[in-house]
């Protein structure tokens, strides 16, 4: 099994989320877990599950975001979070309005405030579990760890989402971007390969977007049917759930920006795409 580093939060939370999808996806416990993307000599798929039936599994693991929340996720983590490293008592997480930094800086001035801000509550023992910072959340998470985590907050996209508007042409360009990437990561590599995609971030309604209505397939199904040939190096498409369709428009935001989620998901929906002639992925699964 893979070793949990306690120094490295960030990969046991990227591993619990791995080891969760994969119990829905064979209901059985693997016999060996590899972690493959540790060396820096090239660029591999995150995780290899081994069962003892000789199955194996092939998993990487991406979120969809914009570039303009890339951006500015990179820069909070760079000027807010790294600074506290190793410094909290507990582990937080610091919500960061996107219309707050729209072109995806933070001024130097304000990052260092807000780095000021943060270590004075944590050190007086934060009475509250919540705090209002300049237009920002703090919040504490968990009473483990030593860091915090910015999650950049935006509003949601509108259920009926025109394929031709801007954040369907920035959302699109982006799969294009994950669907190259992981391609060239599975090259090479043996086992059912698996492209887990974490869309709870991006805005889109796991429902709609993902699913299948009157008018049929959503924009997503459509987007991986053309974007992926029968040859391609991916043999599943599956999704972590984001937002339901009844949380659609209720006026509540959704939160984006942060790699690593502290909640995982319940359930996953069927793959949204996988190889002609394979079965659904579970049928696929250990017996």
């Amino acid at each position: 099994m893979v070793k949990k580093n306690k120094k490295d939060e960030k990969c046991v939370l990227e591993l619990e989320q791995a080891e969760h999808f994969m119990s829905w996806v064979t209901l059985h416990k693997p016999s060996r877990i590899r972690r493959l993307d540790k060396k820096k000599d090239r660029k591999r798929p995150d995780f290899a599950f081994y069962y003892a039936s000789g199955q194996r599994y092939t998993l990487e693991l991406t979120r969809w975001l914009t570039k303009e929340l890339i951006q500015l996720q990179v820069q909070a983590e760079r000027s807010v979070a790294k600074p506290l490293q190793n410094r909290l008592n507990g582990t937080f997480v610091l919500y960061i309005p996107f219309e707050k930094f729209k072109d995806g800086r933070i001024p130097p001035n304000e990052a260092k405030e807000l780095v000021s801000k943060i270590q004075q509550i944590v050190n007086s023992g934060m009475k509250d579990q919540t705090y209002s910072l300049n237009g920002c959340t703090l919040l504490r998470v968990s009473d483990d760890g030593h860091r915090l985590a910015p999650m950049i907050t935006q509003a949601e996209l509108p259920v009926y989402l025109d394929e031709c508007s801007q954040e369907a042409e920035a959302l699109l360009s982006n799969l294009k971007c994950i669907l190259r990437e992981a391609k060239k990561k599975f090259w090479r590599y043996r086992g059912i390969r698996v492209l887990l995609i974490d869309i709870s971030q991006c805005g889109l309604v796991i429902d709609y977007h993902a699913g299948f209505s009157k008018e049929g397939p959503g924009i997503v199904r459509k987007w991986l049917a053309a974007l992926l040939a029968p040859s391609t190096r991916i043999d599943y498409v599956c999704l972590s759930p984001g937002i339901g369709l009844q949380q659609a428009g209720s006026g509540d935001r959704i939160f984006t920006g942060h790699k690593y989620v502290h909640k995982l998901s319940p359930h996953y929906p069927p793959e949204v795409w996988r190889r002609p002639g394979f079965p659904p992925i579970r049928q696929s699964s250990i017996n």
